[in-house]
């Protein structure tokens, strides 16, 4: 349901945007397997840190950093960020870290990520843990866009 979940969270206004230990051919699998370009659901270019581009890499938190560094700039405080992702370690970890909300998503098996017994994850406790795409949307409200006019 992730094409679904964007698209409704694009229609409420949200700021999407990515932290991604991807490679550099991923932005284009969003058309191929969702049928929209990472801008054309919402995502925000200016909010996307990609390890490719920064040649930095999760677990680390310098991705996050950076992320957050935007958001800073439009007058959002990392408090009021929901990270979501599939792993412990590379995700809920250092999103955490830089102060984040965090979302584990376990709706996948064979992409959910643990890490048990890991000891760099014995204190991370998920904000939330969602087993389907669109229970984020039970979780954020809409955003107020203003109104135009006096």
């Amino acid at each position: 349901h992730a094409a679904e979940t964007l698209r409704e969270l694009k229609t409420r206004g949200a700021l999407l945007g990515i932290v991604s230990n991807a490679q550099f051919f991923t932005p284009y699998l969003f058309p191929a397997h969702l049928g929209e370009t990472l801008e054309g659901f919402g995502f925000d270019p200016d909010v996307q840190s990609w390890s490719f581009a920064h040649l930095r890499a999760k677990p680390g938190t310098f991705l996050y950093e950076y992320a957050a560094e935007r958001l800073a700039r439009r007058g959002i405080a990392p408090e009021q960020v929901l990270y979501v992702g599939n792993d412990l370690l590379n995700d809920c970890t250092p999103a955490q870290q830089v102060g984040f909300r965090t979302a584990l998503f376990a709706g996948d098996a064979r992409s959910l990520r643990m890490r048990e017994g890991d000891a760099r994850v014995a204190r991370t406790r998920p904000t939330i843990v969602v087993t389907d795409l669109r229970q984020l949307l039970e979780c954020l409200p809409a955003v107020e866009t203003g109104s135009e006019g006096g």
